[in-house]
């Protein structure tokens, strides 16, 4: 599979490669401005953050958000679309939603459970999985269901229509109930 990986200057780089080993990926870094290179592309993720300090808020001129086009090109994509942690908060906020600080950043290995439509499409009623965020989704973004959920929020959603799934944690790190590439089954 041809994947273009739109990196949010995440500290899970590694952790990812390794996850999508044998499948042809193009990482292209994210900055403001970019002409994503999703043309011939069979699916897009949009990696976790975090490792250059840029949030979910951040502006970097004359008021405009650093990740404003990253939501454009969310609007606009006509391919499969997975998005992890920031990835999640980006698509979150592209459809809607609100996406508040918490009070002190999560770090470690959350069990939550899933909704009716996230057992039938996740084949699981709880889920452990690595979180690694300080900032959350409480409001579902239009046109989504909500798949699983937390006392920290939202942590899965897929999109009614859209091939669109996203995750508030990160998949691509070992350990956890699902990973990458099960996610990935569920779009393409």
């Amino acid at each position: 599979m041809k994947i273009l990986l739109v990196n949010n200057h995440t500290q899970h780089m590694n952790s990812l490669k390794t996850a999508l080993r044998g499948h042809e990926v193009d990482v292209q870094l994210y900055e403001p401005g970019i002409e994503f290179r999703h043309q011939g592309k069979d699916l897009i993720i949009l990696s976790g953050g975090g490792g250059e300090g840029l949030e979910i808020d951040d502006k970097y001129k004359k008021g405009k958000l650093w990740y404003e086009d990253q939501m454009d090109f969310v609007l606009k994509a006509n391919k499969p679309l997975l998005g992890i942690c920031m990835g999640f908060e980006v698509i979150c906020r592209a459809h809607g939603s609100d996406v508040p600080k918490m009070p002190k950043l999560l770090l470690e290995q959350v069990t939550f459970n899933t909704t009716a439509k996230g057992q039938s499409l996740l084949d699981e009623k709880h889920l452990s999985q690595f979180e690694a965020h300080q900032w959350r989704v409480v409001k579902n973004p239009k046109d989504f269901d909500v798949l699983a959920y937390s006392q920290h929020g939202i942590e899965v959603i897929k999109h009614r229509k859209k091939p669109i799934l996203a995750t508030q944690f990160h998949p691509e790190k070992t350990g956890g109930t699902l990973t990458i590439k099960s996610l990935m089954a569920k779009l393409v």
